[in-house]
């Protein structure tokens, strides 16, 4: 599993200004999440990111002290925690990035092969490295040739489900582009992992109101403000628009997503409530 964090907003923020003391916290997870961490920014121009990769755990490089300082105003971070059975050198470290997106994923699927033989099959990207997340980018990118981002994205986790048999924990997703960032939150009911820690795979929010900028982060570390922050619900997707952070519902009504609400109901105007990122 995986830590992911990300930040679009109209002020420049560094990790450590968007999170305070929950950049001790989500440090303190790299002792777990310790297969290296990557972060992508995009400041320079819309859909050009500038990438950094450390196979150390946070906790113990330096790399990750100094960016943590460093502000932006379109941050994508991750923290790995490699599948058991996946490598764990730069090809896969988050964020991936290619076709104007940064990626990255918290969760596993079994039978990342067949995705990748299914890419080949229809002539798709194929991944350079055997990381699960990877090949679920790569069907992201596949799918959207074809279709708007958001059904790309639940396209290409419904696929990652349909070839691990039901054998998948989560299909959590961040991806930024030009336009802001995608965040989908998408896991299996019911597994054991749930039962000792309910809330392991859903992806906390804070601001989207109008121009205060937006935060989403995984469990475990708090965003800043304790008690803002709102809970997404499993199947549902958020996009904020770059240059302000103002957050609205683009759920797709397919697949499993469609138990998650419709585009600009409740949960729009739950993301909305914070009072600024």
């Amino acid at each position: 599993m995986c830590r992911m964090l990300v930040y679009v907003g109209p002020r420049a923020k560094s990790p450590a200004d968007i999170l305070g003391n929950g950049l001790a916290e989500l440090v303190d997870l790299s002792h777990e999440h310790c297969h290296g961490w990557g972060e992508a920014t995009m400041d320079s121009a819309p859909g050009k990111f500038a990438v950094r990769r450390c196979l150390e755990p946070a906790f113990m490089c330096n790399e990750f002290a100094r960016i943590s300082r460093m502000p932006g105003k379109n941050v994508m971070l991750h923290l790995r925690q490699a599948s058991t059975g996946m490598r764990k050198g730069f090809e896969s470290s988050h964020p991936f990035v290619a076709d104007g997106m940064a990626f990255c994923h918290n969760g596993v699927f079994a039978r990342p092969g067949r995705l990748r033989k299914w890419l080949a099959s229809v002539d798709g990207p194929m991944p350079k490295g055997i990381c699960d997340s990877e090949a679920y980018f790569c069907a992201v990118r596949y799918y959207a040739r074809s279709m708007d981002l958001p059904e790309a994205i639940a396209a290409a986790a419904d696929k990652a489900i349909e070839v691990s048999d039901g054998q998948w924990l989560s299909l959590n997703a961040m991806v930024m582009t030009a336009q802001g960032v995608y965040v989908y939150n998408r896991f299996k009911e019911g597994t054991a992992m749930l039962k000792e820690i309910p809330d392991r795979y859903r992806i906390q929010v804070r601001g989207g109101a109008t121009g205060h900028g937006f935060v989403a982060g995984s469990q475990g570390f708090s965003l800043g403000r304790p008690g803002q922050q709102q809970w997404m619900r499993n199947g549902q997707m958020l996009f904020a628009r770059a240059g302000n952070g103002d957050a609205i519902d683009v759920t797709p009504a397919i697949g499993e997503a469609s138990t998650a609400p419709p585009a600009h109901t409740v949960a729009n105007q739950q993301v909305r409530v914070g009072v600024g990122a």
